[in-house]
């Protein structure tokens, strides 16, 4: 006998959709409170748990992916040699020399592409490099630490201590706010660390998350004090061209007198994730005229290129050979023109974006117009710390870690009313709660806008906490 089977009604299908639903998103939920560092946290709530969300807390920049799109994408042709293994993973030379005439003017005439630029899978990748390159050399060795003044870029920490095994210490700055780098800030954490001190130091410039240039003259007076302490300086320029005011106050390390006095222990990291709008790309430089760098970025007889593990691959170096050349495999003058429009729109989103931040009166670092405005990169370091001790609804469940517990509700409060992610200050070491990183590249000017107004409306409906 054949039995009958009873197919579930349209009310049943949407029950058992929506309990499907249900078990995703709570599997989802688990595995976003073990994502370790925040800004992939960030992702993966937009990706995996809600895609209707104003991602403004990951650093990405969106303003020129129409010319990429016209200039680049669309044009990228692939040769059957792309599609095999490719020597050496940093970067074929003819890459490189081009690559490096396109960095000199920015950082310093006296790079040699030949042994001193390497590329890597993006900076954080050249980051990693440079640890291993040092301690191969002797220079450091596990356990060692690393000075980083903050706030600084999260990622750091995982470059530097999951696998080369660094100790990275923050560094206090100086100031009213505690925002301003000096040499007597760094002093004063070299001398309260414990022995052994510190030997490497790391600086961004521009800064992530402040947006400050530092100028010539402090590079110069930082650089040298580490030089005197012995210490290894490594500098995050991966923003270099990101200057939002239509003077350019960037100052590389590279330039400074220090460098050009002690060159084989002032390094330099720069890619084209940001200021060329490619993040997913993954495309970082290492450039350094240390021996102990050279050895592991290159390989030798005994050891194996670092690179290797990481490599500019074939369809990255397709992306930026139809970049940097043109078809006939000459420098192309792309990347000049593109980087003059940059300025134009980066200024232009700035601009909008501070006026409707100023229109909802919610304020950011560098607002008060004062000399020295931090203005530079792709962010707004926004300060919320009024709304900190506002009672929020019971059911938050907030998703960052070990920081602030009001500053993780305002940024669960945030995220679920208003759609926007921001990054919390907590996970930057910002020097007091309250603070969040706001990148305003990170998607188109009309949306951000929107995002904002979204923002101020949420924040508006806060009410003082009972006592």
């Amino acid at each position: 006998m054949t039995q009958s089977i009873t197919r579930p009604d349209a009310e049943q299908r949407q029950a058992d959709a929506a309990l499907v639903s249900s078990v995703e998103q709570a599997l989802a939920m688990e595995r976003l409170h073990r994502i370790a560092d925040p800004e992939e946290r960030l992702a993966y709530y937009q990706d995996t748990v809600s895609e209707d969300v104003y991602n403004l807390g990951i650093a990405n920049n969106v303003l020129l992916f129409d010319l990429l799109d016209e200039n680049v994408f669309s044009r990228i042709e692939l040769r059957e040699k792309d599609a095999k293994y490719a020597s050496p993973p940093y970067g074929a030379q003819s890459l490189l020399d081009v690559v490096t005439a396109f960095l000199r003017p920015r950082f310093s005439a006296g790079i040699d592409p030949k042994f001193d630029v390497y590329a890597t899978a993006g900076g954080s990748g050249a980051l990693e490099c440079l640890a291993f390159g040092l301690i191969h050399g002797g220079v450091l060795k596990p356990g060692d630490r690393v000075m980083l003044p903050a706030p600084f870029w999260p990622g750091f920490l995982w470059c530097f201590q999951q696998r080369p095994g660094l100790q990275c210490v923050p560094v206090r700055l100086d100031g009213a706010d505690h925002l301003t780098l000096t040499v007597d800030a760094l002093q004063h954490a070299y001398d309260a660390a414990s022995e052994p001190k510190p030997k490497l130091l790391v600086l961004t410039n521009p800064h992530n998350p402040l947006g400050v240039n530092y100028s010539e003259e402090l590079l110069d007076d930082v650089c040298r004090w580490a030089l005197d302490k012995q210490m290894h300086i490594v500098s995050d320029e991966i923003y270099s061209y990101s200057q939002s005011t239509g003077t350019d106050g960037f100052h590389s390390v590279l330039s400074t007198r220090a460098y050009a006095t002690d060159p084989d222990r002032i390094h330099l990291v720069y890619g084209l994730t940001k200021d060329f709008g490619l993040s997913g790309f993954r495309i970082g430089f290492l450039v350094s005229k240390s021996n102990d760098v050279r050895r592991v970025m290159q390989g030798d007889e005994t050891l194996k290129s670092l690179t290797w593990f990481g490599p500019l691959d074939s369809l990255k170096s397709a992306y930026v050979r139809k970049l940097f050349l043109t078809d006939d495999g000459k420098p192309s003058d792309f990347p000049k023109t593109l980087m003059a429009d940059y300025a134009g729109r980066l200024e232009t989103a700035f601009d909008r974006t501070a006026a409707k931040l100023g229109e909802h009166g919610i304020r950011y670092v560098g607002d008060d117009g004062k000399p020295g405005d931090r203005n530079a990169a792709q962010f707004f370091l926004l300060d919320l710390s009024a709304h900190l001790d506002k009672a929020f609804p019971p059911d938050l469940v907030p998703i960052n870690h070990e920081i602030d517990q009001r500053e993780a509700l305002l940024g669960a409060y945030l995220l679920k009313d208003a759609k926007v992610s921001l990054l919390p200050g907590g996970e930057m070491h910002c020097p007091r709660p309250g603070y969040f990183r706001m990148c305003y590249t990170a998607d188109t000017t009309d949306r951000v806008e929107k995002a904002v107004d979204a923002m101020a409306a949420s924040l508006a409906k806060l009410k003082p906490a009972k006592a």
